[in-house]
């Protein structure tokens, strides 16, 4: 018996299973290779170093604070003529100390760090000059020693 009429073939296939499979694990690595490669190119994300041993060392760190705030020290910040201005007082008043360092930090880019020289201007008022600091998000470091104490604190500023 013939048949007068065969159907030609077609509909799914095992080769295009097969097909359809490698393309979709083929797509799955490119995209892989592409997300790997941004990863390993954009910023690392570690933002200290020795996470670990500076977690174990947090009872120093809290006692560190406890001396630091019984001192009374304070710290403002401002801007005039492209300079960072820096007004330091204790209990009772403007504040002259020993060593002053001052870091500007870009927490976006820690190779735009610098470290700023204060000069006094008045007592317990310094100023830096910003230099090219560009505009947007930074922290200002300041560690101020007089005689044994020792104060350090890390504040956002936003530049314009």
């Amino acid at each position: 018996m013939t048949l007068a009429h065969e159907s030609p073939r077609g509909g799914i296939t095992g080769r295009k299973v097969a097909l359809i499979v490698a393309g979709f694990f083929l797509t799955i690595t490119a995209v892989d290779v592409v997300m790997i490669t941004s990863a390993l190119e954009s910023q690392p994300g570690l933002v200290t170093d020795h996470p670990y041993e500076r977690g174990l060392a947090y009872n120093n760190v809290l006692a560190a604070k406890a001396r630091q705030d019984a001192l009374g020290w304070s710290v403002s910040y401002g801007r005039q003529d492209g300079r960072l201005m820096i007004s330091i007082k204790d209990r009772a008043g403007a504040l002259a100390p020993d060593v002053l360092t001052l870091r500007l930090l870009r927490p976006s880019d820690a190779g735009k760090d610098r470290t700023l020289d204060a000069v006094a201007v008045a007592p317990g008022l310094y100023a830096a000059d910003l230099g090219d600091a560009a505009p947007g998000l930074w922290q200002a470091a300041i560690s101020l020693r007089r005689g044994e104490d020792r104060f350090d604190r890390l504040d956002d500023l936003v530049l314009p």
